[in-house]
């Protein structure tokens, strides 16, 4: 078992992480989503929209389904996450009938832990935390890169 500690007490060098909301529903407006929430969508498809590439070239065919993720990016010298999960699962507690009406209605939604390949993490996700997620109806998905991404980091 991971022993715990207080997030960023540990020495060393500057490592990266993102926690993000993602949700995935057949025809949903991603403005009503933003306003619903109150959260800004860093990624957004559109159900109907023209597909592109990140860089904004245009691909053959519509996207199928609307897809909007907010994202919080960080930045710790220690190895612990929980928190900030946690910090994101407070947050959208009280949009709980929301969320519910997007899964009612064909849709799915995720709580995303994206290690972006700068060093170790370690840590434990609480059995509480974990039933906060269920009870909000969210997935847990883990992300881990290999290779150092290059974004820039800033707390949202």
């Amino acid at each position: 078992m991971t022993q715990q500690h207080m997030p960023d007490d540990d020495e060393g060098p500057p490592k990266r992480f993102k926690v993000e909301l993602f949700i995935v529903h057949p025809s949903v407006d991603p403005a009503e989503i933003s306003a619903a929430l109150g959260l800004k969508a860093r990624f957004v498809h559109p159900v109907g929209a023209q597909r592109r590439t990140p860089k904004g070239t245009l691909l053959p065919g519509t996207y199928p389904d609307t897809r909007w993720r907010h994202v919080r990016r960080y930045e710790t010298t220690g190895q612990w996450v929980k928190d900030r999960i946690a910090e994101l699962v407070e947050y959208l507690e009280p949009h709980r009938a929301y969320l519910a009406k997007l899964r009612d209605s064909g849709g799915r939604a995720c709580v995303i832990l994206a290690f972006l390949g700068d060093g170790y993490f370690g840590d434990t996700i609480p059995r509480s935390l974990l039933e906060r997620l269920a009870e909000l109806g969210l997935d847990l998905g883990i992300e881990c890169f290999t290779v150092p991404q290059n974004e820039r980091v800033s707390a949202s």
